[in-house]
């Protein structure tokens, strides 16, 4: 990809940005951002080289934290390579945003002990309990060891507290939630862990998660 094709790139997500109402000072974070990230990817757009572009971006960027930076890179690269249906399915969901959340006060990173606390502590609502207890079902069924399961069931508790902040009527809440736990995990177990049992509970939380008004949704 030449420059001149980043810089189209950078110009269509501008002016989409611009068509969803997102404020001067979002648009210019949003807008220097892209184009930091284009300047590291060499002439290359495929995603293992933006891949690569924003882990280095990630290190060197401080003015921005990760979450963010994940979130911008994921809605710019289909302007970058003309994908057209993402353009057009981040268009019908796009309205929340992140910086809006007051996302419940967690470690900046996650062990093990600390998610023992994080379950210890919250009591959960009726429908959380159900989806909990539908959950290990799920997980009984598949004959997997109970410290295996017992694993899995905490991760999927961390996830219903993110749920709590993002209201679930948006069609990305689910994604949303993914994306601003994700990075607490410090060790690469948990964090493989995590995407696994979110994944699994994805199909389970949509049953209950009023499907009639997430149409689109999609899963971590």
């Amino acid at each position: 990809m030449d420059q001149k094709k980043a810089e189209e790139a950078v110009a269509a997500y501008t002016k989409f940005l611009q068509s969803k109402g997102v404020k001067a000072e979002g648009l210019d974070l949003r807008t220097k951002f892209v184009k930091k990230l284009t300047a590291l990817l060499d002439g290359k757009a495929d995603r293992s080289s933006y891949a690569s572009a924003l882990q280095t971006i990630i290190k060197i960027e401080d003015s921005i934290d990760r979450e963010k930076q994940l979130n911008f890179a994921r809605e710019f690269y289909p302007f970058l390579v003309g994908d057209i249906k993402s353009i057009a399915r981040i268009s019908q969901t796009y309205g929340f945003d992140l910086d809006s959340a007051k996302f419940k006060s967690l470690p900046s990173s996650l062990t093990w002990m600390e998610i023992d606390a994080l379950n210890t502590d919250e009591s959960f609502t009726l429908q959380e309990n159900k989806l909990i207890r539908d959950y290990t079902l799920n997980l009984r069924q598949q004959n997997m060891s109970e410290a295996a399961l017992q694993e899995k069931v905490k991760l999927i508790k961390v996830m219903l507290l993110r749920l709590r902040d993002i209201p679930v009527e948006h069609s990305m809440a689910y994604r949303m939630a993914v994306d601003v736990t994700l990075p607490l995990f410090s060790l690469d177990d948990i964090k493989q862990g995590f995407l696994s049992a979110v994944r699994e509970f994805y199909y389970i939380w949509l049953e209950e998660a009023k499907p009639n008004d997430i149409q689109g949704a999609q899963p971590a």
